[in-house]
């Protein structure tokens, strides 16, 4: 019998064995792409994080805050998310209130918004704004943040400017002004500011405590990775500050930009959702919320009620790699971030970096498709076990 229980436990070790032979052959993989990126100064550091069926797989940082190497990256470390915002804050609120029956996807902007009450824009739905068919412009420059200007003031000059701004055709236009329309009615209905929302209804009960807006109000900001450091005098690091002027312009809490975060808090934000509302016990979101949410795709295909959606038919722009799922759902953000959910393999994959370090003007991440690169190898790595 001693005789039967060894030959057993010798054949599970060799199976453990040649798992973790496996597995070491594609954390090497994804060593030498990260290795490779730095070299060519494609970002000073980076987080992964890997989830597979609710279980942290993967867990690695990278890499520096800046090309000094006078800081590692910590797991702690945060990262300017960028248009990641959308899914990882502004989406959830607005799966919030559509939850508890304080909107419906057909109800017009205008319904919440009455500064676009008389304009072109006055039949733009919820649902036209998530999937980026509104016809709103890609893009607005609300211009320099005046330092006499109260918040109130900034906000209304931007508004102005997208009530005012020329709408085009009902069409798939990838646009940030759709979700700093989304954060305005999500304020509207609840009374809250974004932020606000979002940390009572998910980050505190969640306990996620590496996420935030206006990090600076809470953490170090040697804790937070810098995203652009401007040569012109005075020179000016970002580090702590939202990267993209109009979630600047707007105080740092925008819709499309603003939240910053480490890996960890990013990928458990999105296992709620893979988990179809509910974390530990607590329910913070209904199952067919969740379900409408993560399945519904546009008539172009193109998007998601809120999420990017892989396009494995145009491989220059898809952003996942080719063995992602049809079904998968994330988002990418301009700084050099990813999210990626694979419900069929019950997969989450987070990347964060500061691409845009110390400027912005050449995207070699996206040039050598780190990202996708990465996310490959993952895939690799459990289809092998």
């Amino acid at each position: 019998m001693v005789r039967i229980y060894r030959f057993v436990f010798t054949i599970l070790l060799s199976g453990f064995a040649v798992a973790c032979s496996a597995s070491n052959k594609y954390t090497q993989q994804i060593d030498s792409i990260v290795t490779d990126a730095m070299q060519r100064k494609a970002f000073p550091g980076c987080q992964i994080y890997v989830l597979k069926n609710a279980t942290p797989i993967y867990d690695k940082c990278f890499g520096y805050l800046t090309y000094d190497s006078s800081m590692p990256v910590m797991p702690t470390t945060l990262y300017d998310l960028a248009s990641l915002t959308k899914t990882t804050g502004t989406l959830l609120a607005i799966m919030k209130l559509y939850d508890n029956g304080f909107l419906k996807l057909s109800d017009k902007a205008s319904d919440y918004l009455r500064f676009l009450k008389g304009t072109d824009k006055e039949q733009i739905s919820i649902s036209e704004l998530l999937y980026h068919e509104s016809g709103l412009p890609a893009y607005i420059e609300f211009g320099i943040r005046n330092s006499s200007q109260t918040q109130q003031i900034a906000d209304s000059i931007a508004m102005q400017h997208i009530a005012k701004s020329k709408r085009g055709a009902k069409t798939y236009l990838y646009s940030c002004l759709n979700f700093i329309l989304l954060k305005e009615i999500v304020e509207h209905i609840s009374g809250l500011t974004l932020n606000a929302y979002l940390f009572k209804n998910f980050y505190l009960p969640m306990n996620l405590h590496r996420i935030a807006f206006l990090p600076l109000q809470c953490f170090k900001v040697e804790e937070i990775a810098p995203t652009l450091k401007k040569i012109k005098a005075p020179n000016v690091l970002l580090q702590g500050i939202v990267h993209d002027p109009d979630a600047a312009f707007l105080g740092g809490v925008s819709g499309n930009a603003g939240l910053f975060a480490a890996a960890h808090d990013v990928a458990w934000v999105h296992q709620l959702l893979l988990n179809g509302g509910d974390m530990d016990g607590k329910r913070y979101l209904s199952y067919e919320t969740c379900q409408i949410f993560t399945n519904c795709v546009s008539a172009s295909g193109r998007r998601g009620l809120g999420f990017d959606r892989p396009t494995p038919q145009k491989p220059l722009s898809n952003a996942c790699c080719s063995d992602s799922s049809p079904v998968s759902y994330g988002h990418t953000g301009y700084t050099g971030t990813c999210c990626w959910v694979d419900p069929t393999r019950k997969l989450i994959y987070v990347f964060l970096s500061n691409r845009t370090y110390p400027n912005d003007k050449e995207n070699i991440l996206a040039r050598m498709s780190i990202r996708p690169k990465i996310q490959q190898v993952i895939y690799n790595m459990i289809n092998d076990k």
